[in-house]
């Protein structure tokens, strides 16, 4: 066996039971690290009791190395004075040390510190099946731990193009992706001719030759815990992608997996779709990326190592399938899994690429990560995954908190970030970082000329003190070394919304108004808030228009005096449809607005940017969407259902261009599922919506009904 790689994996688990033996029910210091890094990253330290403020600078918190000998580095005390980064570590062993008075005095019971870890150069790779059953071994001792202290201590959360192009100089819909040219993959996809539609666990082929005389002319069912989540079209191939579950019979027991499945249709003859191959990885998808013919599959799995306290065979490894090689799934080879730098989570993140020009024949190329997974972003030449870097309870917050407020938000947390290059099928690891609070979702991440930005909140907007959330911005280079930040942005707020647009980003935040920030990102090591507009309401989602202007998806808002309480609240209305002018940057304006129904209205668009309908020829903006109204001071009224669609120019603003609404019948109080328009989309001159129930066409200027076809 490689020794530094055994004493890499050992290394690990020893220091993790370190620290969590100093875990000890709130009466000594409390310790949170993992045990390695990689070069030119920052080592992060948390503690449970506050550092003295001069620590630092009095000696009292420094670095050895494994001889004993001091090491020169960059030592930072953070704000909050309960963590510390480490910087400019060369590869090797070191401790960090630090003495008993470099605390606050408390009544915690201080003692000096030790923390070990290690600076590595590139992942460490599993050696053994000893090694990974070692790992999840002490994974479930740190949380019997935890656990144990909890109950104790309580019985005392870009685009790199300006203008949306929104499928201008094609002729037909395709998915709104947040980088052009990255296919995401949607509920409903068209090649130009025939439009393939995800209902329940079927896949419908409807041929959209001519709107005035619809046909579905195929249906793909699925195999029985088969459910499809995400389609994509390549020239003749459909990409369908699975969630299955496989029921797996142990010896004594029985067991289940989810897997993610990527199956490959030959539709050259659309009525006559051909599955030619199947490909799957264990776990719930995280997200699936489709850029220059490779598709890029990431998915999560925790394995049932939890049976390891009652029972000693229990398969560790993901499982994968290819329907080339094999006719059932099989567990990863072990030298396919490797440790994320800084992860301690029992799980695995597990990226697949496979190359769709040659999918027939093309290699799989599967790799597993222990260390878990969240929001995925993607650009051209990266592929960025966050995770959340969760901290007990007791190390911000009081015990008091705890208490009350464990089942809201139990636990602080970081955000780790892994950088993979991607070159074709090749995903390597490339740097790690650890930011401070949480971000929204993939849109709070963008690439831009080699630079990586990220915008964040810490803390909570019902807090209190330290825990009052604040907002930042946070730009890294390619080793993901910051480089520049915007701190502190609309304390007491959170962040609803965010988008980057070359070398400015727009970032939303709501409490009580609506603050759009304008941020000047030209030079990544000096960003400025160049512009700051407050209205009422919140955008949820910011599109771009042009260069000079966004387009917002959110609600309006309204404030009242609770008639219970008696106190003061805010509260959302109808939706809202912001066009926001940014052409002075110090002073954006909302230059025009509509506000679609009542209380309880909602669309899709308000979570899922695939909603949005574009045709940039004709400067159109449509989405689905349920009407309710107000009814007394709590109650809400169903008004109908359908779809809205609106001519945005930055010249006449926000006209409403056809309304596709169904209104509601008497006595009908609620919307009906099979009716709801999920998805528009255009072909040539005509528009089509689709429902789970139907599928209809209309022209695209008169919004005239053409045609109609029952899907069920």
């Amino acid at each position: 066996m490689n020794g530094r790689h055994y004493a890499g994996v050992i290394f690990l688990l020893i220091v993790i039971l370190v620290a969590s033996s100093l875990m000890l029910f709130g009466k000594k210091i409390e310790v949170n690290a993992a045990s390695t890094v990689l070069v030119n990253q920052p080592y992060i330290v948390h503690f449970s009791e506050s550092l003295k403020q001069d620590s630092v600078n009095k000696g009292d918190v420094y670095l050895e190395d494994n001889q004993g000998h001091r090491v020169e580095a960059t030592i930072l005390l953070h704000e909050n004075r309960k963590s510390i980064s480490i910087a400019n570590t060369k590869p090797g062993k070191y401790v960090l040390l630090v003495e008993k008075n470099a605390f606050e005095e408390s009544k915690t019971k201080a003692k000096k510190q030790k923390i070990e870890f290690t600076v590595i150069e590139e992942i460490e790779q599993i050696q053994s099946m000893k090694d990974l059953e070692n790992f999840f071994k002490v994974a479930l001792s740190r949380e019997k731990r935890n656990l144990e202290k909890t109950e104790m201590t309580i019985a005392e959360e870009s685009a790199n193009v300006a203008a949306d192009r929104g499928s201008g100089g094609t002729s037909h819909s395709t998915t709104n992706n947040q980088v052009e040219d990255i296919e995401e993959g949607d509920i409903v996809v068209t090649d130009g001719r025939y439009i393939y539609s995800i209902i329940e666990n079927e896949i419908v082929i409807t041929d959209a030759k001519n709107p005035k005389s619809l046909k579905v002319v195929n249906k793909i069912s699925l195999e029985k815990n088969s459910y499809p989540t995400q389609l994509m079209i390549k020239e003749d191939t459909l990409i369908v992608i699975i969630d299955q579950y496989l029921e797996m019979k142990k010896e004594d027991y029985i067991s289940g997996i989810s897997m993610t499945k990527a199956a490959f249709y030959n539709v050259k003859d659309a009525s006559n779709p051909k599955l030619v191959r199947e490909v799957a990885q264990d776990g719930y998808m995280n997200g699936v990326r489709l850029t220059d013919g490779i598709l890029y599959i990431v998915t999560n799995k925790t394995p049932d190592y939890w049976i390891m306290a009652e029972k000693e065979d229990v398969e560790l490894r993901p499982y994968v399938y290819d329907s080339a090689e094999s006719e059932s799934v099989q567990p990863m080879d072990i030298k396919q899994l490797s440790i994320l730098p800084g992860s301690m989570e029992p799980s695995y993140t597990i990226i697949s690429a496979i190359d769709v020009n040659n999918f027939e024949k093309s290699e799989v190329k599967t790799k597993g990560f222990l260390g878990g997974s969240s929001t995925l972003y993607m650009s051209k030449e990266a592929l960025y995954l966050t995770a959340f870097n969760y901290l007990p309870a007791t190390t911000f917050e009081s015990s008091k908190m705890i208490a009350t407020d464990m089942m809201i938000l139990p636990m602080a947390t970081d955000t780790d970030i892994y950088k993979f290059d991607i070159n074709g099928m090749d995903v390597k690891l490339a740097a790690t970082t650890t930011i401070n609070g949480s971000i929204l979702n993939q849109f709070s991440m963008d690439e831009h000329n080699g630079y990586f930005r990220v915008a964040v909140t810490e803390g909570n907007s019902w807090g209190a003190g330290e825990q009052t959330s604040k907002n930042h911005l946070f730009i890294f280079n390619e080793q993901l070394k910051k480089v520049g930040e915007v701190k502190d942005l609309a304390k007491g707020e959170k962040i609803y919304s965010v988008r980057f647009m070359g070398e400015k980003a727009y970032i939303v935040t709501f409490k009580q108004v609506d603050p759009l920030f304008v941020i000047d990102l030209e030079n990544p090591e000096n960003p400025k808030v160049l512009g700051e507009l407050k209205i009422p309401g919140f955008s949820n989602y910011l599109h771009p228009l042009d260069e000079n202007h966004l387009i917002g998806f959110g609600y309006e808002t309204e404030s009242r005096v609770d008639s219970f309480s008696k106190e003061p609240i805010v509260t959302t209305t109808g939706m809202k449809v912001s066009l926001f002018d940014v052409s002075d940057f110090s002073n954006p304006k909302e230059q025009d607005t509509v506000v679609i129904g009542g209380r309880g209205t909602y669309s899709d668009i308000q979570y899922n940017h695939k909603a949005l309908f574009r045709n940039a020829n004709l400067n159109y903006y449509g989405f689905p969407v349920t009407l309710y109204e107000a009814k007394g001071e709590y109650e809400v009224a169903y008004k109908g259902t359908g779809a809205l669609i609106y001519e945005i120019t930055a010249e006449k603003g926000i006209q409403l261009k056809g309304s596709l609404i169904k209104n509601a019948q008497k006595d009908e109080q609620y919307e009906d599922y099979n009716s709801m328009i999920t998805r528009l989309l255009y072909i040539e001159g005509a528009l089509y919506t689709i429902s789970p129930k139907e599928v209809n066409s209309y022209d695209l200027k008169s919004f005239k009904k053409l045609g109609n076809v029952k899907i069920k």
